[in-house]
């Protein structure tokens, strides 16, 4: 299996390592008795009810903040009105673990396909709910390889689509008839 080294955005966020979380905290799973590859199929199924279709999950290794976290790049396509799919990618990466336990590593790595299966049952939920909402939109691939997520959150380009700054607001009302 081929690992891979993605760069990393540059506003990454600070995590736990995986034996300090809590679930009080906000954190799942970390408790979780189900497998990687039974995860692994939740996940795909979650995806195809919000239309999607996974064609692979790769696995690797991420460099976080000079923590190595194990991980998965899930690969997956979206129909566009059935003449071609469109697709996208989201990266997973485990909670680090202190030392090299191999249980340790494999329980974090569960632990992130679990919230990530919730999450993205979460999302149907919101498609439901939202009109218009396009709940794969953000890890869509854009022609140079990125996802829409990382243009908005890495490009300059983005920040046209950003609500203007706080000096640039008008002052107004909402009048119902």
């Amino acid at each position: 299996m081929r690992k891979f080294i993605p760069e990393q955005p540059q506003k990454a966020v600070k995590v736990p390592f995986y034996e300090d979380v809590k679930g009080d905290a906000g954190w799942q799973g970390h408790r979780t008795r189900k497998t990687v590859e039974g995860l692994k199929a939740e996940i795909a199924s979650a995806v195809g009810r919000l239309g999607g279709i996974v064609s692979g999950f790769q696995r690797g290794v991420f460099n976080i903040d000079g923590n190595k976290r194990e991980g998965f790049q899930i690969h997956y396509a979206i129909e566009d009105q059935g003449e071609r799919y469109l697709p996208g990618r989201l990266d997973v990466a485990a909670l680090p673990v202190r030392g090299s336990s191999r249980k340790a590593q494999d329980d974090s790595l569960a632990m992130a396909l679990y919230m990530v299966r919730e999450a993205i049952n979460g999302l149907w939920f919101l498609q439901q709910l939202s009109p218009g909402y396009a709940p794969l939109m953000p890890w869509m691939l854009t022609p140079g390889g990125e996802t829409v997520s990382q243009l908005w959150a890495e490009s300059s380009v983005m920040n046209n689509l950003l609500p203007p700054s706080q000096s640039e607001f008008v002052e107004g009302e909402v009048v119902e008839k």
